[in-house]
């Protein structure tokens, strides 16, 4: 049997309001491990409660999740890029500590990033390619295979070194 998107969707209210599972369990209809699952599933709907030390979020479940979305497609984006492409894809305006502080409750941080952007170089990049494009001009007669990630700064690999 399948639960509507919308009864889904007042679990998390529900107990935001302070209404125990098994109250929800009555209320709703359903059984308690669903309950469990949706209140797991959606922990960023409880960021959106108003404090009363300060004004409610004025971002949605659905901006943040098209804000991780980006993240995951570009994690080297920089903030401002980021605040253009939600005013002009989702029509919201936010600052940039807001995004910030959105980065830091979704635990993003400047570590995880700058590994990437240390270790991306276009240059280098462009010229690796073409010193491929002259030893395999079909696409086809290329095959990969990644062992393990290379950091440029340490020339080891990234989680240690192999145990053989």
């Amino acid at each position: 049997r399948t639960v509507s998107a919308d009864l889904k969707a007042q679990i998390p209210i529900l107990r935001r309001h302070g209404h125990s599972v098994k109250h929800i369990c009555h209320l709703l209809g359903v059984k308690k491990t669903l309950v469990y699952k949706v209140l797991q599933l959606f922990p960023l709907v409880s960021q959106y409660r108003c404090s009363n030390q300060g004004r409610c979020r004025s971002l949605t479940v659905n901006d943040i999740a098209f804000i991780t979305t980006i993240l995951r497609h570009r994690p080297t984006i920089y903030l401002d890029e980021l605040q253009q492409e939600l005013c002009s894809r989702r029509g919201v305006f936010v600052s940039i500590p807001m995004l910030f502080r959105t980065f830091r409750r979704l635990h993003v941080n400047r570590k995880c990033i700058s590994a990437y952007a240390l270790e991306r170089n276009e240059e280098l990049r462009a010229m690796f390619m073409n010193s491929i494009a002259e030893i395999a001009p079909d696409p086809e007669m290329l095959m990969f295979r990644d062992e393990a990630a290379k950091d440029e700064r340490t020339i080891i690999r990234r989680h240690g070194r192999s145990k053989i």
